[in-house]
């Protein structure tokens, strides 16, 4: 690729504008986790610098991740004026250290709003890149932590970063103990699929609701939808086209290499997958990703919906997270065709256990309002977590477990009996769509994730929880327990988590339940898993949270989901109040003039005086709930304490906003084009 990482400032090209010897010192500071000194950070500045200005860049920024599921930014300029002279300047201290407005942020009672000082602070595990808008204008972004004035992490970045260095750690020490004495560290890496829909910006700017909270809050059910499965791997649409290939130009001169685009099941839905890369460096790429699309689709006169469930009825959109393991060398440890079989078995069991142990947190992970939306439908993993493995890998550890012999990879082959299509070897294992967490062959494939969530606070748990069964198992390897025992004992104590079968059957969350397994079936219910003593006792033993950072985001996520909800019935109430009723006026009226006039001619008028009555009734039920739904606003926004208000809004105001829906849309059916309040399914969908 010609445009292949354009605007990213490279190592390769970073040693371009180094001296070689401080190059490497930088590189073996990185590699071990060790702090950055001032005379390098001095050199690498002067460096970034002179590639910016290279490129005509007049500003930077610190872009970091608050707890408001969105990236941020300031712009700085590099001119500076000393001694009454215009310089261009961009120090080690600039480069290392930023500052901003701690109290603006997501903080939680950490900072006040008259206690305003906050840091952003270089990661130096992730490239600085340019990125530029439609007028060329060029911006240098450099990925940053953000802290409070306290020592307080208030982003997503700083303890993905922590738990995967202590991911690093714990496996390194184990596999140098089972004598990988080359192995000096261990990654975790992501491959993100990431699903979205298109609207057309005509269809955008008519639909309050999807304008200001990404998903429709009315809408009765398209002609047609997803029934033939006809738009799935279908055809794209030339429109369509343009914009993937402009987005993939975009992303590609960021480093981000577009491995599939792909249309989707549900109309107007589409796919996008980026190209492996380490934990850290995929979740930037993956927020970098949803901000190029949107500026790219607005060329196209197109709006990206990352909502997880736009249109009710029709699938929701998820997000993902393909997660593996691999050494310095390049080993993948979860693919058994590269390790060797004890380290493989020890490994993939020790993720089963600690899946087991921790179901809670994962599954915390990917609370929200918007994926309380999707989950649990036929498109969806249901809320239940478990894992599949399936029946190869089933056979393989419990082969492991009961013989000595070597385990042999065997595979089946298929042979289609025709000279045209060569024989083919199957995979391992099948692939289980509707598992939360499934084994694809060299992979977890967590499917959970909505599509407008950060993957961050999910690896975050990963990691966290695997390094302490890697802590775990070392210990009782160290203490004269056998590999075979503690893989026994992980397979034998935890094998409840693991399901092959069909997860959308309702059957299983009675299973699930028999084995012991919760359905967390909403996200205040998920979020108080964060406040569970093991769960505070987990993050702090491993230094990934403090008590203060778990009681930050707990409250933050509870905020970000009454405020959703909040801000939903807001925009409803005001549908109702200025589009919905006044719409079915007219259609009263219309009625009643048409009786009128039949009246007059000597008509038949029966059917006219059932539709009057049935929208006349309709008009009341709907008046009601307008008031209702403004009540329970106000009722909301009195509420003091945060944890009430998110229960309020789940029970309550969920609960009145669904009834307003049943009823507007059994009304949306029958209502002529003309006295529609504003564009339907049929209209966005295939638009």
């Amino acid at each position: 690729m010609k445009n292949l990482s354009k605007y990213v400032l490279t190592d390769e090209k970073l040693k371009r504008y180094m001296n070689r010897l401080d190059y490497k010192k930088f590189l073996k500071l990185r590699q071990n986790h060790q702090e950055l000194d001032f005379c390098i950070a001095e050199k690498i500045a002067k460096a970034i610098k002179k590639w910016a200005l290279k490129n005509k860049v007049k500003y930077y920024t610190h872009w970091f991740f608050p707890l408001t599921g969105k990236s941020a930014e300031k712009q700085v300029s590099f001119y500076e004026i000393k001694n009454g002279r215009l310089i261009k300047d961009f120090s080690g201290h600039m480069l290392t250290k930023g500052e901003t407005d701690a109290s603006s942020f997501p903080s939680e009672g950490e900072r006040m709003t008259f206690e305003a000082r906050g840091y952003t602070l270089w990661d130096i595990s992730s490239p600085v890149f340019i990125k530029t808008d439609d007028k060329n204008n060029k911006v240098l972004y450099i990925p940053t932590a953000f802290i409070s004035y306290n020592g307080i992490s208030l982003d997503e970045k700083t303890p993905l970063l922590r738990a995967n260095e202590v991911l690093d750690k714990s496996a390194t020490k184990l596999l140098n103990f089972l004598g990988h004495k080359d192995v000096k560290n261990v990654y975790a890496n992501l491959g993100i699929e990431q699903e979205y829909f298109l609207v057309s910006d005509e269809v955008y700017n008519m639909r309050k609701d999807i304008m200001l909270t990404g998903r429709t809050l009315v809408g009765s059910q398209p002609s047609i939808h997803q029934e033939t499965y006809h738009h799935y791997f279908g055809k794209i649409d030339s429109r369509i086209s343009e914009f993937m290939h402009d987005l993939d130009a975009e992303l590609s001169s960021r480093g981000i290499v577009v491995k599939v685009q792909h249309n989707e099941v549900a109309p107007s839905q589409h796919e996008i997958v980026a190209m492996f890369c380490t934990a850290t460096i995929a979740t930037d790429q993956n927020r970098l990703l949803m901000d190029i699309m949107e500026q790219v689709a607005k060329r196209h006169g197109l709006r990206v919906l990352f909502h997880e469930k736009p249109f009710k009825g029709v699938n929701g959109s998820g997000k993902h997270n393909n997660w593996s393991i691999s050494t310095n060398l390049g080993q993948n440890i979860l693919d058994i065709n590269e390790t060797d079989k004890d380290t493989f078995v020890l490994f993939f069991t020790a993720i089963l256990s600690a899946i087991d142990k921790h179901y809670d947190l994962l599954r915390m992970s990917t609370a929200g309002a918007g994926n309380d939306q999707r989950l649990g439908g036929d498109e969806a993993p249901p809320s239940v977590i478990s894992v599949y493995i399936g029946e190869d890998m089933e056979n393989l550890i419990n082969s492991y477990l009961g013989s000595a012999d070597e385990i042999k990879n065997s595979k089946t082959l298929l042979n289609l009996k025709t000279s045209c299509i060569a024989p083919l070897y199957k995979d391992r294992c099948d692939r289980n769509r509707t598992s939360p967490f499934a084994y694809t062959g060299n992979k977890f494939e967590f499917r959970m994730l909505g599509a407008s969530q950060s993957p961050a606070l999910t690896n975050v748990v990963l990691s966290t929880i695997l390094s302490a069964e890697l802590d775990e198992i070392l210990h009782n390897l160290q203490n004269g327990r056998t590999i075979k025992d503690v893989v026994k004992q992980n397979f034998k104590e935890h094998s409840r988590i693991i399901f092959n079968g069909n997860s959308y059957d309702s059957k299983w969350i009675q299973m699930a339940k028999e084995r012991g397994l919760v359905d967390i079936k909403d996200s205040v219910t998920a979020y108080k898993s964060l406040l569970d003593k093991k769960n505070i006792d987990l993050f702090e033993k491993l230094g990934v949270l403090s008590k203060k950072e778990i009681e930050v985001r707990y409250a933050s996520y509870l905020k970000t989901y009454f405020e959703t909800i909040l801000t939903e019935c807001k925009v409803l109430e005001n549908m109702l109040n200025k589009q919905i009723l006044p719409s079915l006026l007219d259609y009263m009226t219309y009625l009643s003039e048409t009786i009128e006039h039949a009246q007059k001619n000597k008509l038949e008028i029966s059917h006219y005086k059932e539709k009057l009555k049935k929208v006349s009734q309709d008009s009341i039920l709907l008046s009601d709930l307008e008031k209702l739904l403004n009540e329970k606003i106000k009722r909301c926004q009195d509420e003091d304490d945060i944890t009430k208000k998110a229960i309020y809004a789940r029970d309550e105001m969920l609960a009145t906003m669904q009834k307003t829906r049943d009823v507007f849309d059994v009304i949306e059916h029958s209502l002529p084009n003309k006295f529609k309040p504003f564009l339907t399914y049929d209209d966005i969908l295939f638009n």
